[in-house]
């Protein structure tokens, strides 16, 4: 597994080797306990009973701290603790005619300036609250302002994927309609309708300029060598030129895609 370097420098994970760690179930649990409390890799094996040796606890942690999701704190290396150090964001979309996956990383600053309170916009109403008690009651009820208001943008969120669903399979009507024929003399015609509905499912991505090797990642050829990824790279923009020739919004330029919807 290999990091992927960002923009900026920093190294993220892939999204095959964020799926690939947390499909495991003991790394799953290490990082849903981490999130709630600071650990030492004794505590942690300890939670886990004899199920689980301190021995490969070490290694799960290690695996985290290599792949930066984990970081380890502390002067005295008897008492090393254990923390989440980036907030992950991973959506995964899949109906029958839709398929998506969204992985953002946001990285968090070791003095953590971006979390503080006073960035909530509430910070001067906490302040004036004297009683202990009455700012844990406010801290919750911020919370639970901040669920509710989550679960309203879910819900706006979840009918416009369903409309987006109705447009895509709306244009694969018209694909049938219209282009059928014309592509069952090509010798790949479900890849030429796989680039093309590529296209339309990520249309902000590729609004105005292809970019092929965007293309080639959303649709899984991510993972091939450099040479059988060239030679697919060469057959994509042979493909991409027989759709322009069919599409007025489809066309090619000195080489270069534009895709004008």
């Amino acid at each position: 597994m290999e990091l992927e370097e960002q923009k900026g420098g920093n190294l993220f994970l892939s999204l095959d080797n964020l799926l690939e760690i947390l499909g495991n179930p003991t790394r799953r649990i290490i990082l849903s306990k981490l999130a709630k409390v600071p650990l030492g890799a004794s505590e942690l094996a300890a939670s886990f009973g004899k199920k689980i040796s301190r021995q490969a606890i070490h290694s799960q942690l290690k695996m985290l701290s290599d792949y930066g999701i984990i970081e380890s704190y502390g002067n005295d290396p008897r008492n090393i603790k254990y923390r989440i150090k980036s907030n992950l964001s991973l959506r995964i979309n899949i109906t029958p005619d839709y398929y998506n996956i969204n992985y953002n990383v946001s990285k968090v600053d070791i003095n953590r300036e971006n979390l503080e309170l006073r960035n909530t916009g509430c910070h001067i109403a906490y302040q004036k609250i004297k009683s202990t008690n009455q700012k844990f009651r406010f801290i919750g009820e911020k919370i639970k302002e901040i669920e509710q208001k989550t679960s309203i943008l879910e819900k706006k969120r979840n009918a416009l994927l369903h409309n987006k669903e109705c447009f895509i399979i709306e244009v694969k009507n018209l694909m049938a309609e219209q282009y059928d024929e014309s592509l069952k003399t090509k010798e790949q015609p479900n890849l030429e309708k796989e680039i093309f509905y590529t296209l339309f499912y990520n249309p902000a991505r590729y609004f105005k300029r292809i970019n092929i090797d965007k293309l080639l990642d959303d649709m899984f050829f991510s993972e091939m060598g450099p040479i059988r990824r060239d030679m697919t790279k060469v057959n994509i923009r042979h493909l991409l030129r027989d759709l322009t020739s069919m599409m007025d919004f489809l066309r090619e330029d000195e080489d270069d895609w534009f895709f004008d919807i």
